[in-house]
Protein backbone atom coordinates (compact mmCIF):
# COMPACT_ATOMS: atom_id res chain seq x y z
CA UNK A 1 0.00 0.00 0.00
CA UNK A 2 1.45 3.34 -1.05
CA UNK A 3 0.81 6.24 1.34
CA UNK A 4 0.59 9.87 0.30
CA UNK A 5 3.45 11.45 2.23
CA UNK A 6 2.55 15.01 1.25
CA UNK A 7 1.06 15.81 4.71
CA UNK A 8 4.43 15.01 6.29
CA UNK A 9 6.28 16.96 3.60
CA UNK A 10 4.02 19.98 4.15
CA UNK A 11 4.43 19.75 7.93
CA UNK A 12 8.21 19.75 7.54
CA UNK A 13 8.11 22.69 5.14
CA UNK A 14 5.98 24.84 7.44
CA UNK A 15 7.47 24.13 10.90
CA UNK A 16 10.91 24.13 12.49
CA UNK A 17 10.58 22.71 16.02
CA UNK A 18 9.22 19.18 16.28
CA UNK A 19 8.19 16.91 19.14
CA UNK A 20 8.19 13.14 18.60
CA UNK A 21 6.55 10.64 20.93
CA UNK A 22 5.36 7.04 21.05
CA UNK A 23 3.46 4.58 23.22
CA UNK A 24 4.03 3.52 26.82
CA UNK A 25 6.58 0.74 27.34
CA UNK A 26 8.27 1.54 24.02
CA UNK A 27 9.65 -1.37 22.02
CA UNK A 28 12.16 -1.60 19.21
CA UNK A 29 9.71 -0.46 16.55
CA UNK A 30 8.60 2.57 18.54
CA UNK A 31 12.09 3.75 19.47
CA UNK A 32 13.69 2.84 16.16
CA UNK A 33 11.00 4.74 14.29
CA UNK A 34 11.61 7.82 16.45
CA UNK A 35 15.34 7.73 15.71
CA UNK A 36 14.71 7.23 11.99
CA UNK A 37 12.23 10.09 11.72
CA UNK A 38 14.36 12.39 13.87
CA UNK A 39 17.22 11.80 11.44
CA UNK A 40 15.02 12.73 8.50
CA UNK A 41 13.86 15.93 10.22
CA UNK A 42 17.33 16.97 11.31
CA UNK A 43 18.60 16.58 7.76
CA UNK A 44 16.06 19.26 6.87
CA UNK A 45 17.47 21.57 9.52
CA UNK A 46 14.68 21.00 12.04
CA UNK A 47 15.07 21.00 15.81
CA UNK A 48 13.73 17.75 17.25
CA UNK A 49 12.95 16.59 20.77
CA UNK A 50 11.90 13.01 21.51
CA UNK A 51 9.81 12.77 24.68
CA UNK A 52 8.12 9.55 25.80
CA UNK A 53 5.86 8.60 28.67
CA UNK A 54 8.00 5.61 29.68
CA UNK A 55 11.74 5.26 30.16
CA UNK A 56 13.82 3.66 27.42
CA UNK A 57 14.53 -0.01 28.24
CA UNK A 58 18.27 -0.75 28.62
CA UNK A 59 17.94 -3.24 25.77
CA UNK A 60 17.57 -0.32 23.35
CA UNK A 61 20.17 2.04 24.77
CA UNK A 62 22.33 1.60 21.65
CA UNK A 63 19.70 3.31 19.50
CA UNK A 64 20.18 6.78 20.99
CA UNK A 65 22.34 8.79 18.56
CA UNK A 66 23.50 11.07 21.37
CA UNK A 67 23.22 11.50 25.13
CA UNK A 68 19.79 12.43 26.50
CA UNK A 69 18.20 11.87 23.08
CA UNK A 70 15.22 10.05 24.62
CA UNK A 71 13.58 12.23 27.27
CA UNK A 72 10.98 11.12 29.79
CA UNK A 73 7.86 13.24 30.09
CA UNK A 74 7.79 12.98 33.89
CA UNK A 75 11.20 14.66 33.98
CA UNK A 76 10.31 17.43 31.53
CA UNK A 77 8.10 20.30 32.59
CA UNK A 78 5.27 20.74 30.10
CA UNK A 79 6.02 24.44 29.76
CA UNK A 80 9.52 23.49 28.61
CA UNK A 81 7.86 22.01 25.55
CA UNK A 82 5.86 25.15 24.79
CA UNK A 83 8.15 26.04 21.88
CA UNK A 84 7.30 22.84 19.98
CA UNK A 85 5.39 23.78 16.84
CA UNK A 86 4.36 20.33 15.57
CA UNK A 87 4.03 16.83 16.97
CA UNK A 88 4.49 13.45 15.29
CA UNK A 89 3.13 10.41 17.12
CA UNK A 90 4.68 7.11 16.10
CA UNK A 91 3.52 3.49 16.37
CA UNK A 92 0.18 4.14 18.07
CA UNK A 93 -3.30 5.45 17.35
CA UNK A 94 -5.04 5.23 20.72
CA UNK A 95 -5.30 7.48 23.75
CA UNK A 96 -4.76 4.57 26.15
CA UNK A 97 -1.22 4.05 24.84
CA UNK A 98 -0.03 7.59 25.59
CA UNK A 99 0.31 7.08 29.33
CA UNK A 100 0.87 10.27 31.31
CA UNK A 101 1.21 12.29 28.11
CA UNK A 102 -2.51 12.04 27.33
CA UNK A 103 -3.53 15.46 28.56
CA UNK A 104 -0.48 17.13 27.06
CA UNK A 105 -1.26 15.62 23.66
CA UNK A 106 -4.95 16.60 23.96
CA UNK A 107 -4.00 20.19 24.68
CA UNK A 108 -1.17 20.50 22.18
CA UNK A 109 -1.84 23.66 20.16
CA UNK A 110 0.09 22.79 17.01
CA UNK A 111 -0.66 20.27 14.27
CA UNK A 112 -0.33 16.58 15.05
CA UNK A 113 0.50 13.77 12.65
CA UNK A 114 0.37 10.02 13.33
CA UNK A 115 2.48 7.38 11.56
CA UNK A 116 1.28 3.91 12.50
CA UNK A 117 0.52 0.38 11.35
CA UNK A 118 -1.91 -0.82 14.04
CA UNK A 119 -5.55 -1.61 13.28
CA UNK A 120 -7.04 0.06 16.35
CA UNK A 121 -7.58 3.81 16.03
CA UNK A 122 -8.93 6.68 18.16
CA UNK A 123 -9.53 10.24 17.10
CA UNK A 124 -6.31 11.87 18.27
CA UNK A 125 -7.08 15.11 16.47
CA UNK A 126 -4.28 14.36 14.05
CA UNK A 127 -3.62 13.65 10.41
CA UNK A 128 -3.14 9.89 10.29
CA UNK A 129 -0.75 8.16 7.92
CA UNK A 130 -1.44 4.47 8.43
CA UNK A 131 -0.84 1.21 6.62
CA UNK A 132 -2.06 -1.80 8.59
CA UNK A 133 -0.38 -4.14 6.10
CA UNK A 134 3.08 -2.78 6.98
CA UNK A 135 5.05 -5.10 9.24
CA UNK A 136 6.37 -2.20 11.33
CA UNK A 137 6.11 1.54 11.74
CA UNK A 138 9.82 1.54 10.95
CA UNK A 139 8.89 0.26 7.49
CA UNK A 140 6.72 3.34 7.01
CA UNK A 141 9.47 5.68 8.19
CA UNK A 142 11.81 4.07 5.66
CA UNK A 143 9.21 4.66 2.95
CA UNK A 144 8.90 8.28 4.08
CA UNK A 145 12.67 8.68 3.71
CA UNK A 146 12.46 7.37 0.17
CA UNK A 147 9.45 9.52 -0.73
CA UNK A 148 11.02 12.70 0.66
CA UNK A 149 14.47 11.99 -0.71
CA UNK A 150 16.21 11.73 2.66
CA UNK A 151 19.59 10.04 2.97
CA UNK A 152 19.52 7.12 5.41
CA UNK A 153 22.54 7.42 7.69
CA UNK A 154 24.08 4.39 9.44
CA UNK A 155 22.42 5.53 12.71
CA UNK A 156 19.03 5.75 11.03
CA UNK A 157 19.59 2.44 9.26
CA UNK A 158 20.45 0.67 12.51
CA UNK A 159 17.34 2.10 14.18
CA UNK A 160 15.02 1.13 11.35
CA UNK A 161 16.58 -2.34 11.11
CA UNK A 162 15.83 -2.74 14.81
CA UNK A 163 12.25 -1.55 14.29
CA UNK A 164 11.55 -4.02 11.50
CA UNK A 165 13.48 -6.91 13.07
CA UNK A 166 11.65 -6.64 16.40
CA UNK A 167 8.17 -6.39 14.91
CA UNK A 168 8.82 -9.44 12.74
CA UNK A 169 10.38 -11.55 15.50
CA UNK A 170 13.75 -11.29 13.77
CA UNK A 171 12.11 -12.06 10.42
CA UNK A 172 10.26 -15.15 11.72
CA UNK A 173 6.63 -14.04 11.86
CA UNK A 174 3.95 -14.39 9.21
CA UNK A 175 4.09 -10.66 8.45
CA UNK A 176 7.46 -11.14 6.70
CA UNK A 177 7.33 -10.78 2.93
CA UNK A 178 9.89 -10.46 0.13
CA UNK A 179 9.68 -6.68 0.50
CA UNK A 180 10.64 -7.04 4.17
CA UNK A 181 13.86 -8.70 3.18
CA UNK A 182 14.53 -6.11 0.50
CA UNK A 183 14.08 -3.37 3.09
CA UNK A 184 16.50 -5.15 5.42
CA UNK A 185 19.04 -5.48 2.60
CA UNK A 186 18.71 -1.77 1.81
CA UNK A 187 19.26 -0.86 5.47
CA UNK A 188 22.30 -3.12 5.61
CA UNK A 189 23.67 -1.31 2.58
CA UNK A 190 23.13 1.97 4.44
CA UNK A 191 25.26 0.74 7.33
CA UNK A 192 23.06 -1.31 9.66
CA UNK A 193 25.31 -4.12 10.99
CA UNK A 194 22.95 -7.11 11.03
CA UNK A 195 25.10 -9.30 13.29
CA UNK A 196 25.78 -6.35 15.59
CA UNK A 197 22.10 -5.47 15.92
CA UNK A 198 21.24 -9.09 16.73
CA UNK A 199 23.93 -9.25 19.40
CA UNK A 200 22.78 -6.02 21.02
CA UNK A 201 19.14 -7.12 21.03
CA UNK A 202 19.37 -10.78 21.96
CA UNK A 203 22.75 -11.46 23.54
CA UNK A 204 22.79 -8.97 26.41
CA UNK A 205 20.37 -10.72 28.76
CA UNK A 206 20.80 -9.91 32.44
CA UNK A 207 20.68 -12.53 35.19
CA UNK A 208 17.48 -10.85 36.35
CA UNK A 209 15.78 -11.39 33.00
CA UNK A 210 16.82 -15.04 32.84
CA UNK A 211 15.57 -15.66 36.39
CA UNK A 212 12.30 -13.95 35.49
CA UNK A 213 11.87 -16.19 32.45
CA UNK A 214 12.30 -19.21 34.71
CA UNK A 215 9.75 -17.94 37.23
CA UNK A 216 7.19 -17.17 34.52
CA UNK A 217 7.61 -20.49 32.73
CA UNK A 218 7.33 -22.42 36.00
CA UNK A 219 3.71 -21.27 36.08
CA UNK A 220 2.98 -22.16 32.46
CA UNK A 221 -0.51 -23.58 32.01
CA UNK A 222 -2.17 -25.14 28.98
CA UNK A 223 -5.91 -24.70 28.46
CA UNK A 224 -8.60 -25.59 25.93
CA UNK A 225 -7.10 -28.97 25.07
CA UNK A 226 -3.59 -27.59 24.82
CA UNK A 227 -4.53 -24.97 22.24
CA UNK A 228 -3.95 -22.05 24.64
CA UNK A 229 -0.83 -21.41 26.71
CA UNK A 230 -0.84 -18.81 29.45
CA UNK A 231 1.54 -17.61 32.12
CA UNK A 232 1.86 -14.61 34.39
CA UNK A 233 4.42 -12.26 35.88
CA UNK A 234 3.61 -10.73 39.25
CA UNK A 235 5.17 -7.71 40.89
CA UNK A 236 6.71 -10.14 43.38
CA UNK A 237 8.29 -12.11 40.50
CA UNK A 238 10.06 -8.98 39.29
CA UNK A 239 11.38 -8.18 42.74
CA UNK A 240 12.60 -11.70 43.54
CA UNK A 241 14.22 -12.14 40.13
CA UNK A 242 15.92 -8.75 40.31
CA UNK A 243 14.30 -7.88 36.98
CA UNK A 244 12.71 -4.78 35.49
CA UNK A 245 9.36 -4.52 33.63
CA UNK A 246 10.99 -4.37 30.19
CA UNK A 247 12.54 -7.80 30.88
CA UNK A 248 9.12 -9.28 30.08
CA UNK A 249 9.48 -8.34 26.40
CA UNK A 250 9.53 -11.39 24.06
CA UNK A 251 8.57 -13.73 26.90
CA UNK A 252 5.23 -14.43 25.27
CA UNK A 253 7.00 -15.77 22.19
CA UNK A 254 8.22 -18.70 24.29
CA UNK A 255 4.60 -19.56 25.08
CA UNK A 256 3.55 -19.21 21.46
CA UNK A 257 6.34 -21.54 20.39
CA UNK A 258 4.89 -24.57 22.19
CA UNK A 259 3.76 -27.34 19.85
CA UNK A 260 0.00 -27.34 19.35
CA UNK A 261 -0.55 -23.91 20.87
CA UNK A 262 -2.77 -21.62 18.79
CA UNK A 263 -3.06 -18.70 21.21
CA UNK A 264 -0.58 -17.51 23.86
CA UNK A 265 -1.42 -15.15 26.71
CA UNK A 266 0.94 -13.44 29.13
CA UNK A 267 -0.46 -11.45 32.06
CA UNK A 268 1.79 -8.91 33.78
CA UNK A 269 0.81 -7.18 37.02
CA UNK A 270 1.33 -3.45 36.78
CA UNK A 271 3.02 -1.28 39.44
CA UNK A 272 -0.06 0.92 39.90
CA UNK A 273 -2.56 -1.93 39.79
CA UNK A 274 -4.31 -3.80 37.02
CA UNK A 275 -2.84 -6.16 34.48
CA UNK A 276 -1.27 -5.87 31.06
CA UNK A 277 -2.45 -8.73 28.84
CA UNK A 278 -0.34 -9.67 25.82
CA UNK A 279 -1.77 -12.01 23.18
CA UNK A 280 -0.27 -13.92 20.26
CA UNK A 281 -2.07 -15.99 17.64
CA UNK A 282 -0.51 -18.85 15.71
CA UNK A 283 -3.78 -19.63 13.91
CA UNK A 284 -6.45 -17.74 12.03
CA UNK A 285 -7.92 -16.45 15.28
CA UNK A 286 -7.81 -12.64 15.46
CA UNK A 287 -6.40 -11.63 18.85
CA UNK A 288 -6.87 -7.94 17.99
CA UNK A 289 -10.61 -8.60 18.07
CA UNK A 290 -10.20 -10.35 21.41
CA UNK A 291 -8.13 -7.50 22.86
CA UNK A 292 -10.68 -5.00 21.55
CA UNK A 293 -13.30 -6.47 23.87
CA UNK A 294 -11.20 -5.25 26.78
CA UNK A 295 -10.34 -1.82 25.39
CA UNK A 296 -7.10 -2.90 23.73
CA UNK A 297 -6.03 -3.57 20.18
CA UNK A 298 -3.16 -4.44 17.90
CA UNK A 299 -2.81 -6.84 14.99
CA UNK A 300 -4.51 -10.10 14.09
CA UNK A 301 -1.50 -12.09 15.27
CA UNK A 302 -0.29 -9.83 18.12
CA UNK A 303 -2.37 -7.65 20.40
CA UNK A 304 -2.83 -6.57 23.98
CA UNK A 305 -4.95 -4.75 26.51
CA UNK A 306 -4.82 -3.09 29.92
CA UNK A 307 -7.32 -4.55 32.41
CA UNK A 308 -8.19 -3.05 35.79
CA UNK A 309 -9.02 -6.37 37.47
CA UNK A 310 -6.68 -8.52 39.57
CA UNK A 311 -4.55 -11.05 37.72
CA UNK A 312 -6.71 -14.14 38.32
CA UNK A 313 -9.93 -12.33 37.38
CA UNK A 314 -8.35 -10.89 34.23
CA UNK A 315 -7.14 -14.32 33.17
CA UNK A 316 -10.58 -15.86 33.57
CA UNK A 317 -12.29 -13.02 31.72
CA UNK A 318 -9.99 -13.39 28.72
CA UNK A 319 -10.27 -17.19 28.68
CA UNK A 320 -14.04 -16.96 28.90
CA UNK A 321 -14.11 -14.60 25.90
CA UNK A 322 -11.63 -16.79 24.04
CA UNK A 323 -13.49 -20.10 24.32
CA UNK A 324 -16.36 -19.35 21.90
CA UNK A 325 -13.88 -17.80 19.48
CA UNK A 326 -12.17 -21.20 19.44
CA UNK A 327 -15.43 -23.12 19.01
CA UNK A 328 -15.70 -24.18 22.65
CA UNK A 329 -19.04 -23.96 24.43
CA UNK A 330 -19.18 -21.67 27.45
CA UNK A 331 -21.15 -22.91 30.43
CA UNK A 332 -23.48 -20.39 32.07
Amino acid sequence: MDLDWSPLSELIASHDRFLLTTHVRPDGDALGSEVGLAGLLEQRGKHVRVVNSSPTPPRYDFLAPRARFFERFAEVRADNLADRQAMVILDLSSWSQLGDMVEFVRGFAGPKLVIDHHVSEDDLGAVILKDVTAEATGTLVLRACRALGAAVSPVMATALMTAIAMDTGWFRHSNVSPSTMRDAAELAEHGAPIHGVYRLLFERNTPGRMKLVGRALSGLTLAIDGRVAHASVTRDDLIKAGAIPSDTEDLIDLLAGISGVEVAMLLIEQPKGGVKVSLRSRSELDVAELAGRFGGGGHRAAAGAQMPDPLSDSRERVLRALRPMMGVAVTP
